[in-house]
């Protein structure tokens, strides 16, 4: 597979699951666990393959502002409920000394999704240049700070979804 057919294949699964937080008071509780857990299986997967060529730099343009960030936190709080509560992620600068951040499923959420969001709208009638910085910075991002957080958002909607005494059902 070529560097940029990963590339749009990796942007059509970001858009998919930015549309997604964007919609989240559309879906009941169990729609929006199951159909996050396999989008940000995806996400993830997408962006672990990428071999990024280029180095990030500092010049790619942010779209997402804090109002949108608060905006998606919020809105997966009040979906979640009961179930967005703190978890502890090990980020890569910090596994050596086995300091953790604490942090609720909202806000890993809302991280992912602003770094997710920038890329999409950076690959945007941009040139294979454009396209390669874009994911160049994703995949830096990816590596050192949302990585982690998609896959403890999926080991808690794992467990979810399949624990025998789940109570998603209850809670729509």
């Amino acid at each position: 597979m070529t560097q940029k057919k990963g590339i749009i294949e990796l942007v059509a699964v970001v858009v998919e699951f930015c549309s997604t937080l964007e919609s989240t008071d559309k879906m009941t509780k169990k729609e929006f666990i199951e159909r996050t857990h396999k989008l940000l299986s995806l996400l993830y997967m997408k962006t672990a393959v990428l071999s990024s060529n280029s180095e990030a730099d500092d010049f790619c343009e942010k779209f997402v502002t804090e109002k949108d960030w608060e905006m998606i936190r919020s809105a997966v709080e009040a979906k979640l409920g009961s179930h967005d509560h703190y978890i502890h992620i090990t980020e890569p600068d910090n596994f050596t000394s086995g300091d953790s951040v604490e942090t609720c499923l909202s806000e890993c959420f809302a991280d992912i999704y602003q770094d997710a969001r920038n890329f999409a709208e950076q690959c945007k009638d941009t040139s294979d240049e454009g396209l390669e910085a874009a994911a160049a910075e994703f995949f830096m991002n990816y590596k050192l700070y949302w990585g982690t957080r998609a896959l403890a958002l999926m080991s808690e909607f794992h467990n979810l979804l399949y624990a025998s005494d789940t109570t998603i059902d209850k809670d729509e």
